[in-house]
């Protein structure tokens, strides 16, 4: 796990949010993660996306989350989180919109403060249904972490989605698609280092990779109060064959009251082929409370 992720961990009640904006109708980054929410340090990869229920309900959703810690004293510690999404269908269109940024710094006594976590991700995206049960989409996400050692990194994914079970209270559904991916890396993700330390080859500064991508996602409410969600994501690079990710988001929502709800969740992404001395798994545990606002008519 990345320093940052350990950091974070610790504080993971009070600190983490995650940008799944959880309705009986809808999932939107995340994504990665995003998706594309939940994402300390290590970033979301892949927020949920837009999910049509039965009966192809109209209106739109929306949630927002902020939150923050401070501690001074023997333990040092600074850190803000947010995310904020939206999602949409009227008709055969879908819309989607989704925010998270964190940032957290540390020290421990007698030593300077330092930078533990800082990535910002955001997504769009628009799907155009064919059929009650099925859609294309183009989804847009870009990203910045630093501690993975991207300055920059935009997807553009194209695909289909169908929803092999529709009802409103539970829905299993599949995307699948091709992924275009071009990173820019930062000054100190480019550098290759030798056990000691010393810097022995410098990467390119850019990186475009071409890949297929799939995703499988289940939402269940088990009754108007408590929803459940997870999502697997799986990216395969079609120049290199090691070269592979794997996002996972699983989140348990209960409503509060009015428009407040809780979540707790549980994030985990891997990378086969992470840049040089990175860890090749993130992952995060994460509770939040957020308020949402709908027009979507529920039962």
């Amino acid at each position: 796990m990345s320093f940052a992720s350990k950091n974070l961990a610790r504080v993971g009640v009070a600190l983490a949010v995650t940008s799944l904006a959880t309705e009986a109708r809808a999932q939107d980054t995340l994504g990665t993660p995003p998706p594309d929410s939940a994402k300390l340090a290590s970033g979301p990869a892949a927020p949920r996306e837009a999910l049509k229920v039965d009966g192809a309900p109209e209106g739109l959703t929306a949630s927002v989350s902020a939150g923050g810690l401070g501690t001074t004293g023997n333990s040092r510690m600074l850190g803000f989180t947010g995310s904020g999404a939206f999602d949409a269908r009227y008709d055969a269109n879908g819309y989607g919109a989704s925010f998270i940024g964190n940032y957290g710094r540390s020290a421990v006594p007698g030593a300077p403060m330092q930078t533990t976590a800082e990535n910002l991700q955001a997504r769009l995206r628009y799907d155009r249904y064919l059929l009650d049960d099925a859609s294309v989409f183009l989804l847009v996400t870009g990203r910045h972490d630093r501690f993975q050692g991207l300055a920059f990194r935009l997807n553009l994914d194209p695909g289909f989605k169908y929803l092999f079970v529709n009802r409103r209270r539970t829905a299993l559904w599949a995307e699948l698609g091709y992924d275009f991916q071009y990173d820019i890396r930062t000054e100190d993700g480019r550098q290759v280092r030798d056990a000691s330390g010393v810097v022995i080859d410098t990467l390119d500064k850019t990186l475009t990779d071409h890949s297929v991508r799939s995703f499988l996602g289940l939402r269940h409410a088990f009754n108007k109060e408590v929803t459940f969600s997870n999502g697997l994501e799986y990216l395969q690079s079609f120049i290199d064959s090691k070269r592979y990710r794997f996002n996972y988001d699983v989140l348990l929502a209960a409503n509060v009251w009015g428009g407040l709800a809780f979540g707790a969740g549980f994030t985990a992404r891997f990378d086969n082929q992470p840049l040089p001395g990175k860890e090749k798994l993130d992952t995060a545990t994460t509770a939040n409370l957020l308020y949402s606002y709908t027009t979507v008519v529920k039962d």
